[in-house]
């Protein structure tokens, strides 16, 4: 915007990496472009007042450097809190895959130890350890046949 309002030359450009983007602004989309552009920025500001030319004002360097730095610890932080979130759902499933085993490992141990109680009252014993048995549809229908034919004979 300097360079639009005359205060100065369009071969500043060079001093910021911006020779060939005439009144364009770089692309900004990605984390990693902020971050390559703000240290480009601030690497030729200080390389442009070295030689003796005048600094720009709007925004000064320093505010410019306290906003990227800012910028750059929030970013840091975001991705240190990404990698704990992936760090920690890799140890949860790993968790739960040995939950998993234990659950299986304590059903089939209640399982084995009510074998050989007829079926309604091994589900009401086994129901005791969280063992609880679910029909599919199918096998509801066979169910409630076989109590139909129970309740015929008996």
């Amino acid at each position: 915007m300097a360079i639009q309002r005359g205060d100065m030359p369009t071969t500043v450009r060079a001093f910021y990496g911006l020779e060939d983007y005439d009144n364009k602004v770089p692309m900004l989309n990605t984390e990693a472009d902020v971050i390559k552009w703000g240290d480009m920025i601030i690497k030729g500001e200080a390389d442009r007042t070295r030689r003796g030319m005048a600094p720009v004002t709007n925004p000064t360097i320093a505010v410019v450097k306290v906003r990227f730095e800012d910028f750059k610890d929030t970013y840091n932080y975001q991705k240190t809190l990404q990698k704990n979130n992936t760090r920690t759902l890799q140890e949860l499933a790993r968790l739960r895959e040995n939950a998993d085993d234990l659950i299986q490992k304590v059903w089939d141990e209640v399982e084995e130890t009510y074998r050989e109680l007829p079926d309604d009252l091994r589900r009401e014993k086994t129901k005791e350890y969280g063992v609880v048995y679910v029909f599919r549809k199918n096998e509801l229908q066979g169910l409630s046949l076989f109590h139909n034919m129970e309740e015929r004979v008996g």
